[in-house]
């Protein structure tokens, strides 16, 4: 990509939006009438990802995604184009791909036979004559649903007449353009049952409040004060936190002592965490020069078309209704909590770590300051919120929560959400009341509002 064709990610602060000030109460996040609302005027009527480009790169490829009761058939044309339909047969409503993903050069039906070619369109069926209009091939299309492409991401929406997708996804596309996501591998791809709506996940994504409290490891290497993170409310629905990062929180315990991971991310780019001895707050600037000077003889590709804070920073971008975005320097961490199909008290969460495709990662101390390339068994393998991952496609994994893991910081953010399901059934909660810094929550669900009672 030529860095002449696309602006820089912006910081500059967007002006908020007016908060109405709407109540947030304990129904929304277990009354089956609410999750029927959500579903009538949300989830048929937004643009959702549906899954991952380059992961189905050959004509004839395809994935099946799943939103509430509706499964939608995702595949790769010959002419290289991406088509969407409803994944059900017209002839009597049969399930009619029962796989993840996979190729096929036709769908056929395992109720009665009725075949369609990757267009969709019907193109075999026994007993054709049997029929008084004659032979209905090439007549029965199956259901399309609108589908883009965008940042590497393939993105459906149920409506017919729905709202055009650059104005929906407005600012996400362009502020994320600078990564370059569509170049990225997806190396984890997991998703877990929750007990808990699914509201109270991305609520929980929607601040940082939660930081010192729950996540106090990441004060050593990520400024978690309230008053040096930018928030930014977008018209839309959409929402972002700028955080430095690459430096101790000024409130940590000992905010100017370099600790372990920042000391390994310090080593992985040439710097000595010995001259960093009590002015830790340095740190953030010294690794954003030397990645600046170091990243093109190490490949480091992608930093080209990012701005000195991108080096080193995270920008969050929690997208509406549900998807949650980290972009950090060397690694985009994608978490999404799912509506379950039947369960308002239940939900699907999903998380994904994407890293850049090169030849190297190493030294870009994603995790734990370490190396992010190692070498075992053969394989090339990257560092991951889960340990080491093969650095190709990841399998779809399904976890059983708590005996399987999420990840470090993502299973203690589950374990507050289950207990939180619990309390907003209770008598004792009548509204959520919140600081300044979690306005976004109350602007999220106001926007939920909106779409509910009929006014986006």
């Amino acid at each position: 990509m030529d860095k002449s064709t696309f602006k820089p990610t912006p910081r500059t602060k967007h002006p908020d939006p007016v908060i109405r000030g709407d109540k947030i109460t304990g129904d929304r996040y277990y009354s089956k009438d609410f999750m029927k609302k959500e579903w009538d005027h949300v989830w048929t009527k937004v643009w959702q990802i549906a899954g991952i480009a380059s992961e189905i790169p050959e004509p004839d490829d395809f994935f099946v995604y799943k939103i509430g009761i509706e499964e939608i058939l995702v595949v790769r044309q010959k002419d290289m184009t991406i088509k969407a339909f409803y994944n059900v047969c017209p002839h009597r409503g049969n399930i009619l791909v029962h796989v993840e993903k996979g190729f096929l050069e036709s769908f056929k039906c395992t109720y009665h036979g009725w075949t369609y070619n990757t267009q969709g369109i019907l193109t075999d069926l026994q007993d054709a004559e049997d029929f008084d209009d004659g032979s209905p091939c090439g007549k029965i299309k199956l259901k399309e649903v609108k589908c883009e492409v965008g940042l590497g991401f393939v993105w459906v929406n149920l409506d017919d007449n729905c709202q055009k997708f650059e104005e929906a996804l407005y600012p996400i596309l362009d502020h994320m353009k600078p990564y370059q996501p569509e170049k990225y591998i997806r190396v984890l791809n997991m998703t877990c049952e929750v007990d808990c709506n699914w509201k109270i996940i991305h609520d929980n994504f929607n601040e940082s409040y939660h930081l010192p409290t729950l996540h106090p490891e990441l004060s050593v290497h990520i400024e978690n004060d309230y008053k040096f993170s930018q928030f930014d409310m977008y018209d839309n629905g959409h929402n972002r936190m700028l955080m430095p990062g690459h430096k101790p929180a000024l409130g940590d315990q000992s905010p100017n002592e370099v600790q372990f991971p920042l000391d390994a991310a310090l080593i992985a780019w040439d710097l000595n965490p010995e001259d960093f001895k009590g002015k830790a707050q340095e740190t953030r600037i010294a690794i954003q020069k030397q990645k600046r000077k170091l990243a093109k003889d190490r490949g480091f590709w992608h930093y080209e078309f990012l701005t000195d804070e991108q080096l080193t920073d995270y920008y969050f971008y929690n997208c509406f209704p549900n998807y949650d975005i980290t972009m950090t320097p060397d690694g985009i961490q994608f978490q999404r909590p799912q509506p379950h199909p039947t369960d308002p008290e239940k939900c699907l969460f999903e998380h994904w770590w994407l890293v850049p495709e090169m030849e190297s990662l190493s030294g870009s101390a994603t995790f734990m300051g370490s190396d992010t390339t190692e070498v075992t068994a053969g394989e090339k393998m990257t560092e991951t919120p889960l340990g080491p991952r093969p650095l190709r496609p990841a399998e779809h994994e399904w976890v059983i929560y708590p005996e399987g893991s999420m990840g470090y910081v993502t299973d203690q953010d589950i374990s507050m959400a289950i207990g939180q399901q619990k309390g907003v059934k209770s008598k004792g909660f009548d509204d959520a009341i919140l600081t300044n810094q979690e306005r976004r929550v109350r602007r999220y669900h106001e926007v939920l509002n909106d779409y509910i009672e009929g006014r986006r």
